[in-house]
């Protein structure tokens, strides 16, 4: 059996003068380059009070400084080295500025995975990087892996493995009739999948 824990990132600190006005700056170098906030680092912290995430075998990291940021704690903890794979990151939204987004954006991506802006990825061409992602750890022989994400593409996976639902606020989950979530995303948040073989066998909030 092997367990993967899927982490989003902790909070950010976006109240940077050169971001103000965070809709119409490059939104890439915006996303990558945000950093977390103090509250952010303490609930990062907090992260290794969580018996599950100790004796872990490897951790991985989108590229942001957010994700990287609330994983070292988790890392240093284990005494391991943060691995970083592109195809855990955030979706792309191909877009210059957050401005140029329509404001349903999030909830029509979500009732149809195929829909995208522009030159955004869809959820399905996200879930495809993602899912190579996860069968490349699954032949591995790590026992436990923690990825340390971003919110969008955690929901993606819960939402092709649970049965799941989210009206643009909260998020619900339930996993062989049980219910695993009921509530709005939060910074930090961890859930625990485990899997036999390729087959996930329990999804689990831990915190």
């Amino acid at each position: 059996m092997k367990t993967i824990y899927l982490i989003r990132h902790s909070a950010p600190f976006i109240e940077i003068e050169n971001y103000e006005d965070y809709k119409n700056v490059p939104w890439n170098d915006y996303n990558r380059n945000m950093i977390l906030s103090s509250e952010g680092e303490e609930k990062a912290k907090r992260l290794c009070e969580l018996d599950e995430l100790k004796d872990l075998d490897s951790i991985y990291s989108a590229d942001s400084f957010r994700a990287i940021g609330t994983a070292k704690f988790v890392a240093e903890m284990n005494n391991l080295k943060i691995k970083i794979d592109t195809r855990i990151n955030e979706r792309n939204l191909g877009v210059n500025t957050i401005s140029e987004l329509p404001d349903n954006q999030t909830i029509k991506s979500f009732s149809n995975k195929d829909y995208k802006f522009g030159n955004a990825e869809s959820l399905n061409e996200m879930d495809n990087r993602f899912n190579s992602f996860i069968k490349d750890v699954l032949r591995s022989d790590n026992n436990k892996i923690a990825l340390f994400i971003h919110g969008i593409i955690m929901m993606s996976f819960l939402q092709n493995n649970t049965d799941f639902s989210f009206d643009g606020k909260n998020m619900k989950l339930l996993f062989n009739d049980k219910e695993v979530y009921n509530d709005k995303m939060i910074n930090p948040m961890v859930f625990k999948i485990e899997y036999e073989d390729t087959r996930i066998i329990n999804v689990e909030f831990i915190g």
